[in-house]
């Protein structure tokens, strides 16, 4: 990776999660070669965002799509479309957003809980104008707090941001039944490859927002809205190339064309064919630490967010962190970046390891980054 290093900056393995902090993901070479060739030549780009609409939605099984930068942008975007819905009298509203004083409906829901803190994405809705209202985690008090000013409410699944909070399988049907919209902020709920149309054609929610960079192995700036066709309408017609609240969210051809790349490759991708890469690599890893005195190693059939990957954790024998190990492996000869959990979420003398983002033999070097933290 020499353009890297042109820059002054060392590429690492990527043993942890597919941050944004680290990049996301690879893309591999297919969706590397699908957008080369889109940067080769021009295309009216109001017909190329529809038709990798269309193809998103029917690649997610879903009746409506749409393609933005990233899950942020889709979050501001989803939120903007329940003021649109909820307020179809005004008509201009699509032009004025975020400016919503001539909207009766401009409250939208979220629980309280300790995810605020830990998930800062919701502080997004507000800029689409809506105005948030944080609601204790009990349907009785989401009931109570449904009224002629709701316009929707956002609901974030996984289960340390679901913790003393109601699941979506709990709280979707009850909005539903008082009509209101939902949207899912499910960015990194993947594998497995049915939660794109989980929340949204089983559970009922209007619409989902996932991230396009991470499991999906897309441009990191891309986002995937799915869902109910009218509301995913709302959010093209909000976007780019349009002049309006989501002008900022632009997507090249060249983005459009390598996500829709990846998201037929991942769909398409067996599911069983993939875990089972993942765990023979941590199974190689886990039996070369394995070597190491008192060490405490588990093999998670689920990943950090309940998702459909294995994960290794390992304790750390004395007073050893896992902030500390990352950091070490990190300056390590061939750098690798461990996954580890901050104090607030407990564990905090834990890492884990994810196989997800490992090309073949990198496994290897995981082993033996981790292994030369253990034993200085």
């Amino acid at each position: 990776m020499s353009i890297y290093r042109e820059l002054g900056l060392q590429p690492f393995i990527n043993a942890s999660e597919p941050y944004t902090r680290n990049g996301g993901s690879v893309m591999s070479r297919q969706v590397v070669e699908a957008m080369a060739e889109a940067a080769e030549c021009f295309v009216d780009m109001s017909v190329l965002i529809r038709k990798v609409a269309e193809r998103a939605a029917q690649l997610s099984g879903n009746d409506g799509a749409f393609v933005t930068s990233g899950a942020g942008a889709g979050v501001v975007l989803s939120a903007a479309a329940c003021l649109c819905e909820s307020n179809k009298e005004e008509e201009d509203l699509l032009d004025v957003l975020p400016d919503t004083g001539k909207a009766q409906k401009n409250e939208i829901l979220i629980f309280k809980g300790k995810y605020l803190d830990i998930i800062q994405y919701w502080k997004l809705i507000r800029i689409s104008g809506a105005r948030l209202v944080l609601v204790e985690p009990t349907k009785k008090a989401l009931l109570e707090a449904v009224n002629d000013k709701t316009a929707g409410m956002f609901l974030f699944p996984a289960p340390m941001y679901e913790e003393g909070i109601p699941t979506c399988e709990e709280i979707i049907p009850v909005l539903k039944e008082k009509g209101v919209l939902v949207v899912v902020d499910a960015a990194a709920q993947l594998p497995p490859s049915s939660n794109l149309y989980y929340y949204t054609k089983l559970l009922g929610a209007d619409l989902a927002v996932f991230s396009g960079g991470k499991h999906i192995k897309g441009p990191q700036s891309t986002g995937l809205i799915v869902g109910n066709r009218t509301m995913t309408e709302f959010c093209q017609k909000l976007a780019c190339p349009n002049p309006r609240l989501g002008r900022t969210f632009k997507v090249g051809k060249e983005e459009l064309v390598g996500f829709i790349k990846a998201l037929e490759l991942f769909v398409k991708e067996n599911p069983d064919d993939r875990y089972q890469r993942q765990k023979e690599k941590l199974e190689r890893i886990q039996k070369k630490l394995a070597e190491i005195p008192d060490i405490r190693m588990e093999l998670w059939a689920k990943g950090r967010l309940e998702t459909e990957q294995p994960l290794l954790l390992v304790d750390l024998p004395g007073e050893k962190t896992g902030e500390e190990c990352c950091r070490f492996t990190r300056a390590y000869q061939n750098p690798v970046d461990v996954g580890y959990f901050k104090k607030e979420n407990g564990r905090p003398g834990s890492i884990f390891i994810n196989a997800y983002l490992l090309k073949d033999g990198e496994e290897e070097l995981v082993a033996d980054a981790v292994r030369a933290y253990l034993e200085q």
